[in-house]
């Protein structure tokens, strides 16, 4: 029977080998979870089965290629979910948590009912957090890609069935009665910006880049929040930490109240703002 500490001790000098960065953290990760035990258990664990072993080797081959550790484990953490993801769909970021939590407290401020449309679903992250914390909350997600919604369904149907998916584009997704909150994580990175391999050359680029200068695809979710808000209904988006300014003026025609929040370290991370009363014009 192999031996754990054997297994992660080659599985940590391979990676290191193949310059991933944190070699031994990402061996005890794929490990845990391929045993569904946490990493203070597996130090603990002495022995795996042949069959494991197999299975963690060819894990360790695949991290070697920069795959994403999440795409290796089909799981992604975020808030209280476990989501399911893969080739297709954007890996959920911890950076979005504090999007989630601003929102669910206006939320939770808000007289009742509340419809939420969440543009640029993905995987789900945000719609099924608001979902799951608040399930008096009538949650929407819209999502434009094919192979993003095949995990977005997948997680709905996992994580809270009452979601509704709809499969449109945000420059021509119109509702019959408008909602009292909109949000969104668009695409917003630099088209010349470099991102590192794994995120390169795994994650789909439509996810990622916001054309140009990053702000192209904002400001179509930005117009997709002004049609389908409610006069004095809520919007919040996410952005790069470069962005707050321009996501500030293309706010400014349909929306007030536009602030800007910041993350642990101090960076702008997303923007909220109140739908204003003026009609947009096509």
């Amino acid at each position: 029977m192999p031996e754990v500490k054997q297994l992660l001790l080659e599985a940590e000098t391979i990676l290191a080998l193949a310059k991933i960065e944190n070699p031994k953290l990402d061996a005890q990760i794929l490990l845990s979870e391929l045993l569904q035990i946490s990493r203070t258990e597996l130090l603990l664990q002495s022995e795996v089965t042949l069959e494991q072993a197999t299975i963690f080797n060819n894990q360790i081959k695949q991290r070697c290629d920069h795959r994403p550790i999440q795409y290796i484990t089909g799981v992604a953490y975020f808030r209280y979910l476990t989501l399911r993801v893969g080739e297709g769909v954007l890996i959920p970021r911890p950076e979005t948590e504090g999007l989630v939590s601003g929102v669910i407290e206006k939320i939770n401020e808000a007289d009742r009912p509340i419809k939420l449309i969440d543009l640029g679903s993905g995987s789900g992250a945000i719609a099924l957090a608001v979902a799951y914390e608040i399930p008096d909350v009538k949650v929407i997600a819209v999502e434009n890609s094919e192979a993003a919604l095949l995990w977005l369904r997948k997680n709905t149907d996992l994580v809270a069935p009452h979601v509704e998916v709809i499969s449109a584009d945000v420059n021509d997704f119109v509702v019959a009665e408008k909602v009292n909150f909109v949000t969104a994580n668009p695409p917003y990175l630099p088209q010349a910006e470099i991102l590192p391999t794994e995120v390169e050359d795994f994650e789909p680029s439509a996810a990622l880049r916001g054309g140009g200068d990053g702000m192209e695809i904002p400001n179509q979710f930005i117009l997709c929040a002004a049609r389908i808000l409610k006069s004095g209904g809520y919007f919040a988006i996410e952005h790069g930490e470069h962005q707050g300014e321009s996501i500030k003026i293309a706010l400014n025609c349909y929306f007030t109240e536009v602030t800007v929040h910041y993350d642990l370290t101090g960076r702008p991370r997303w923007t909220s703002a109140m739908r204003n009363g003026l009609e947009v014009s096509n």
